[in-house]
């Protein structure tokens, strides 16, 4: 008997040890266990850059604490920066881990100041033979202030054109930037007779934009004229159009060359008025 109770003590015992050190432990591992999260502060909701500024600009103004860890705001990342939710506008997210990968995020929202939409460009008038090889998408591009040139993003959305016909067609071009902003353009080809001596007018450009009120000189944007690569400056010049200067819209200005002989050459400038 007298070993069964010293057995039973010694159980006891040993139970109340283990007891003791399980609540010590779980009281250690609490207090060594961090459960705050870390939290990151911008110093105002919105920040305004340029289009020219680096990514890392999209930090300043931007801190992150830990309770366990302190500053922790060389740990910023930018986790993302979304599509435009207006043109020029959009929100970015940053995220932040601590040393117990507990992470946090925030957004605010960026504004570009300087912003401009995408633009389209031509690297010839539209106004092609019969018979020519007609290739919009190599005569069209797309400039943009934050990507570059996006001529690759360019696409035809719709055409009337026939193959090898003589007439006045229109192409609808589309382009998107990075962002999600899409402009729209609608140009009108020309697709003309040959003539073996016809005058060729090189423009300076095939399409401008320019805000309303604005008054080009039309003759000014003629390089130089030319009669199977022969440099001509004995011409008649006729220039028609229905530019408005005051209505937003695309216009044409047609440019008429005739020789002294009789030939005549075409050729477009395309004029985009804005508002």
């Amino acid at each position: 008997m007298m070993m069964v109770k010293l057995f039973r003590i010694a159980t006891l015992a040993l139970f109340s040890i283990v007891l003791v050190a399980f609540v010590v432990f779980s009281a250690i591992e609490k207090v060594s266990i961090d459960t705050t999260l870390p939290e990151i502060k911008v110093d105002t909701d919105v920040i305004e850059i340029s289009v020219n500024d680096k990514e890392n600009v999209l930090l300043n103004g931007v801190t992150a604490y830990d309770e366990k860890d302190g500053d922790i705001t060389d740990k910023i990342l930018i986790e993302s920066v979304s599509k435009f939710i207006e043109p020029g506008v959009c929100t970015v997210t940053y995220a932040v881990a601590d040393s117990d990968k507990h992470v946090a995020k925030q957004t605010r929202t960026i504004k570009y100041i300087d912003y401009t939409a995408p633009e389209f460009y031509m690297k010839r008038a539209l106004v092609y033979g019969v018979g020519e090889a007609m290739d919009i998408r190599a005569a069209v591009g797309a400039r943009d202030c934050i990507d570059g040139d996006i001529s690759d993003k360019v696409t035809i959305i719709a055409t009337d054109y026939i193959q090898n016909t003589a007439g006045v067609f229109t192409v609808s071009l589309q382009v998107s930037n990075s962002m999600g902003d899409t402009i729209y353009l609608d140009v009108t080809v020309h697709v003309e007779g040959n003539e073996t001596m016809a005058p060729e007018i090189q423009l300076k450009k095939s399409l401008i934009y320019i805000k309303k009120g604005e008054q080009p000189v039309f003759e000014d944007y003629i390089n130089d004229v030319t009669v199977n690569g022969v440099l001509m400056k004995d011409y008649q010049l006729l220039i028609s159009t229905n530019f408005d200067s005051e209505q937003a819209g695309t216009y044409n200005v047609h440019y008429y060359i005739t020789t002294n002989e009789g030939y005549e050459g075409h050729s477009i400038l395309t004029v985009v008025v804005e508002e």
